[in-house]
């Protein structure tokens, strides 16, 4: 941390240290720190005026309620009635260096900056900090590295919690080679009689099944079960509009249970029954 540590500071870690913070706070008190803080209120409820920056905003101070003040940025606090406020606090110390690798490891930039806040609800934080403080008495060994990880965990639920960026959206899943969907597709075409599961498209395309769904999704738009239904579908009105196949025959071409199956789908899709379409084709 950067400047004369005050008394009572512990460092956790590397730009991680905190502090229980207990004031009488009565005439403004300004501040201004070259790293980020977390005050988290472990104490009884108090009545002030906060100002973070250039804005300025009554705080009841509940227990458990949550500030965070970038680095930099100044907070002053004052008595909200003129009248002495006891203020029991844990204050936590954040590092711009330890903020930008948490920005980082989550994938986030790390010009993304923390957002003020003052007297806000943080459950996240709030637990953290509650546990962190009850944990600083206990300096054994175990004791201490419990801390070091609530602090370690405190701050990264900071970050997550109070950035003014959110990490960028899941990259659009991979879709198959053009090579690959070629194959498939030929097989659907070639076996459109049978049944097709979904296995045997997988391992024409050299993927497994757990893959291979989102693969094709991603390529076509739409499910292999989809794209299968939509083929015997388009097979079927080929055979009704082209031929005077009986609809039991046209049925099994296309892959379907049989001529029942059929007429639920037709009718399902193109609003009208198998014998409906035919003779819509031909002009009856």
């Amino acid at each position: 941390m950067a400047g004369t540590e005050p008394p009572g500071l512990r460092q956790l870690r590397p730009g991680l240290a905190v502090l229980e913070l207990r004031r009488t706070v009565t005439e403004p008190v300004a501040s201004t720190l070259a790293e980020h803080r977390v005050l988290v209120n472990v104490g009884r409820p108090y009545r002030l005026v906060e100002t973070l920056g250039d804005v300025l905003r009554p705080t009841p101070g509940a227990p458990g309620d949550v500030a965070v003040v970038p680095a930099g940025v100044p907070l002053t606090a004052a008595s909200l009635d003129g009248t002495p406020q006891p203020l029991s606090a844990l204050l936590v110390l954040l590092s711009p260096d330890l903020v930008a690798e948490v920005l980082d490891a989550a994938g986030v930039s790390p010009r993304s900056e923390l957002a003020g806040v003052v007297g806000t609800r943080s459950p996240g934080v709030a637990q953290l900090g509650m546990l962190l403080h009850a944990g600083l008495a206990d300096r054994t060994g175990l004791g201490r590295s419990a801390v070091e990880s609530l602090g370690t965990a405190l701050a990264a639920t900071v970050v997550r919690d109070h950035t003014t960026t959110r990490p960028p959206p899941p990259a659009p899943p991979p879709e198959l080679g053009r090579t690959q969907l070629q194959a498939v597709l030929r097989l659907v075409e070639e076996e459109l009689p049978g049944p097709l599961p979904v296995a045997d498209l997988a391992a024409r395309a050299h993927v497994s099944v757990f893959h291979f769904s989102r693969l094709f999704r991603a390529s076509t738009g739409v499910s292999p079960h989809q794209y299968v239904l939509d083929r015997r579908l388009a097979r079927a009105r080929e055979l009704l509009t082209g031929t005077d196949l009986p609809l039991a025959h046209v049925a099994v071409r296309c892959g379907f249970a049989d001529q029942s199956h059929l007429t639920r789908v037709v009718r399902r899709r193109l609003g009208a029954t198998p014998a409906a379409v035919r003779a819509a084709a031909r002009g009856r």
